[in-house]
């Protein structure tokens, strides 16, 4: 499915012909879909796997699925997801518990994630108060199980609503920063409180622009449930923006990055260029 480092799918003539923008091959850096995964694995993830491994990047194993599903389709999941070069990642609630349940319970945690063959591990720092020195300590730990750690953060604090002049903007975007300099893979830009669960007109696209002025946009990873909000992205940060999807939206992610949907936002403007013609 690779020529030189741009995907290619030459089995499929609309694209084989379409002057849609070629995606970078796997593995990338930036332009990565982070996806979660189907609530129901087995079969079911198989099939999504068939046909969009090579959109998505990572699948993100979530809402207990570590905790409620047999270990044994936990691991054929996993080993699925490698075998089409799919990362997998685990996060909350399973590592924001283990926190609470303190150190011990943490690593136990993470060393069975990198036992199950894990890539990505999600730490909370607004689902959980950490100081800055144990985030450090965490984010070594994580790394020196062979492991990413993936740094969320966002406007509004886990289960609280926004509200003006408290919401240590300022405070997040220093933790933020000091995570990747103490060696997080990249910081997940959270959509709540600032785009979900708020009125029509409400949303706060001051935060995202402010937090994000500061960083290399290949640093962050942005939520984005719907797809004015992802085509927003893509317009603000181009088509190579890293996002977090459901698993229904690959194909509209994908199109906003080809420039050709999913709504007018981002008809026809994706633009790419490399020196090298490819």
């Amino acid at each position: 499915m690779q020529k030189g480092n741009r995907m290619k799918n030459e089995k499929n003539y609309v694209e084989k012909r379409s002057g849609m923008i070629e995606r970078e091959a796997k593995p990338r850096t930036s332009g990565i879909n982070y996806v979660r995964a189907p609530k129901i694995l087995g079969q079911n993830f198989a099939d999504f796997l068939n046909c969009y491994s090579a959109l998505t990047d990572i699948v993100k194993l979530g809402t207990n699925q570590l905790t409620f599903i047999p270990e044994q389709e936990i691991k054929k999941a996993i080993q699925r997801s490698h075998d089409q070069e799919v990362l997998i990642a685990v996060g909350n609630p399973i590592m924001d518990q283990a926190l609470s349940a303190g150190s011990k319970a943490a690593m136990e945690v993470i060393n069975y994630a990198a036992g199950l063959g894990v890539d990505v591990m999600e730490i909370s720092v607004i689902a959980r108060a950490i100081d800055d020195e144990d985030l450090a300590e965490l984010i070594e730990y994580i790394k020196n199980k062979g492991m990413k750690p993936l740094v969320e953060c966002g406007l509004s604090f886990a289960h609280e609503p926004v509200v003006d002049g408290r919401t240590f903007a300022k405070r997040k975007k220093a933790q933020a920063k000091r995570a990747l300099e103490n060696g997080a893979w990249k910081i997940l830009v959270e959509a709540e409180g600032v785009f979900e669960n708020v009125k029509s007109g409400e949303e706060r696209w001051d935060f995202v622009d402010d937090f994000a002025a500061d960083f290399e946009v290949r640093d962050l990873i942005f939520e984005a449930d719907n797809q004015d909000v992802m085509s927003y992205f893509v317009n603000a940060y181009g088509p190579k923006v890293n996002v977090l999807i459901d698993n229904s939206q690959v194909m509209q992610i994908e199109a906003a990055r080809r420039g050709y949907g999913p709504c007018t936002l981002t008809w026809a403007k994706a633009a790419v260029f490399s020196k090298d013609g490819d």
